[in-house]
């Protein structure tokens, strides 16, 4: 009986190894090197048309700049000893800021992109073979803003003793809510300036630019002849020492160059005439408008424009100052300033006074002004803003338009 148990026990013990499943060792990843060049050498091959890579070529590099912030879309940046270039990628992620790594050029293109030499169709899967992570490229220090050029392209720069320009010093990044992309203008004490650009779907986009000098970090790039620079992250603007020297933030700002109304914190209400409200529109500069002409009706209508709320508490002499134009027979356009208005809700349950007559307009035709400085000397508290009250009959309606909003001293 014992043998027969002991039978049963082996044929049991075989029956389960035989059963066990051999695993296949994943297959490994073989890419050619093929000849070894460096990023100077790759660039120098562009010599106005594009290059389609059908042999085995590598260059090494690490990568500077990628996706994590959302600033830089299937874009990221690679610099070696001789020199930086962008990659375009086929799809999002997969490599990283601090990724040493080597390129397969094989499939890939080399092309120019408005000016911006690039490596484009990189798939990362088969173009890119991780050497190491979590390497550090010191930034290129720049002594002059003068001095970006189209030769420091892709390059990881540092610029010392710089500033945003005061009408986007204190401003958001880019227009977090439309999600779009905003240029912002860096200055030195000299008064020489670049662009930053950034994008709207930037995890940065909604927080406001620093008011002081200081140093910034960034990629240099260029767009049909104009060099701009892209940030990472936040980290690489650090700017809380003093402004240059005369060099003074105004209390508020609005170009409309972003094509946003609501940018900065301004926004519309509809007091009566649900379907007439300002708008923005480009004539050669973005502007706001309002018109209570719907072809081929005229709709009476309220609709104010209104800023965010500006802090004079500190001010010595605020005026204000913008551009305006019409045309059309109609009522003319409102200015109005108001201490108490919650921000939101209908303005004429605030208090608000008449400043209409202290403001140089338009004669018509769609010949702009500028209105002169209006005094805000009576206003010197925080809680203030500006509201541009539009109104129309049935009978008739003037178009107007207004540009360049600024608050500032003198």
């Amino acid at each position: 009986m014992k043998k027969i148990i002991s039978l049963i026990s082996v044929i049991a013990i075989s029956m389960v190894v035989s059963c066990k499943k051999e695993y296949d060792s994943p297959p490994k990843k073989e890419i050619p090197v093929g000849m070894v060049i460096t990023i100077d050498s790759l660039r120098n091959m562009f010599q106005g048309s594009s290059i389609h890579f059908n042999e085995d070529y590598s260059i090494y590099g690490v990568i500077t700049a990628d996706e994590t912030s959302g600033n830089l879309y299937k874009n990221v940046f690679m610099q070696d000893a001789t020199g930086a270039i962008n990659l375009r990628l086929l799809t999002s992620g997969g490599v990283y800021q601090g990724d040493s790594i080597r390129l397969y050029l094989r499939n890939c293109v080399l092309s120019k992109y408005n000016g911006m030499i690039q490596i484009d169709s990189v798939n990362t899967d088969n173009n890119i073979i991780k050497q190491a992570t979590g390497k550090v490229v010191v930034p290129q220090t720049v002594s002059s803003i003068t001095q970006i050029n189209s030769s420091l392209q892709s390059h990881l720069i540092r610029l010392d003793s710089v500033e945003f320009v005061p009408i986007d010093a204190g401003t958001t990044y880019a227009d977090a809510i439309n999600q779009m992309s905003m240029n912002k203008t860096i200055e030195d004490c000299s008064g020489n300036t670049i662009l930053l650009r950034n994008s709207g779907y930037a995890n940065f986009a909604g927080n406001t630019t620093p008011t002081g000098k200081g140093s910034l970090i960034a990629i240099v790039g260029e767009y049909n002849g104009t060099m701009q620079l892209y940030i990472r992250n936040l980290n690489d603007v650090q700017m809380s020492s003093p402004r240059c020297p005369g060099s003074v933030i105004p209390y508020l700002s609005k170009d409309f160059e972003d094509n946003s109304l609501t940018s900065g914190g301004w926004h519309t209400e509809q007091v009566s005439g649900l379907n007439i409200n300002w708008t923005t529109a480009t004539f050669g500069s973005t502007l706001a408008k309002c018109s209570n002409f719907i072809s081929p009706t005229n709709y009476p209508c309220e609709t104010w424009y209104i800023s965010p709320s500006i802090d004079l508490s500190a001010s010595v002499i605020p005026n204000l100052y913008f551009d305006n134009a019409y045309k059309y027979t109609g009522a003319g356009l409102q200015l109005m300033i108001s201490t108490n208005y919650s921000g939101s809700g209908d303005p004429n349950l605030a208090i608000w006074t008449n400043l209409t007559t202290s403001a140089v307009w338009s004669t018509g035709n769609y010949v702009f002004v500028n209105s002169g400085a209006v005094s805000l000397n009576a206003y010197k508290t925080s809680g203030v803003r500006i509201g541009f009250k539009y109104t129309g009959s049935a009978s008739d309606g003037s178009t107007w338009e207004i540009d360049n909003v600024l608050v500032k001293e003198n």
